[in-house]
């Protein structure tokens, strides 16, 4: 595929979209053993520690019911725990497990060769940009 070019006024969400559908094709989720969704769950509470429920509904801007199914399987597999909030017993915290740490960490490795496949034609610097600019656009 050739090199393509844009003008300012191009949206990008297709693009983008086009980016987000090589990298789903690349990354394989049996090698992950969870999905994209649910890897940015783990990460998530491995850099903030355990989180309530509803903050994670929040966070991946879904409903109750769809984060309940993917923190069930989490759960199955004992990637994460979910305890009662000690403050409102009708509350859940959820915690990342050792295991979970270790999928994470695996997964992690494994897509940093995803993303030299899938980036490759970027520069280093121009990766670092790119992380820079994604980052600020999800605020």
């Amino acid at each position: 595929m050739g090199s393509r070019t844009t003008s300012p006024a191009t949206p990008e969400i297709p693009t983008l979209t086009q980016l987000a559908r090589r990298v789903h094709a690349k990354a394989d989720e049996s090698r992950l053993r969870v999905n994209l969704k649910q890897l940015y769950i783990l990460r998530e509470l491995r850099d903030t520690g355990s989180l309530p429920q509803n903050s994670i509904c929040i966070m991946m801007r879904t409903t109750a019911n769809t984060v309940v199914a993917w923190l069930n399987e989490l759960e199955a597999e004992g990637f994460v725990e979910r305890v009662r909030d000690p403050d409102d017993r009708r509350k859940h915290n959820v915690a990342l497990t050792r295991t979970g740490l270790d999928v994470l960490e695996n997964a992690e490795r494994y897509l940093f060769h995803v993303e030299e496949e899938v980036l490759s034609p970027l520069t280093p610097e121009e990766r670092t940009q790119l992380r820079k600019l994604v980052a600020k656009a999800l605020v």
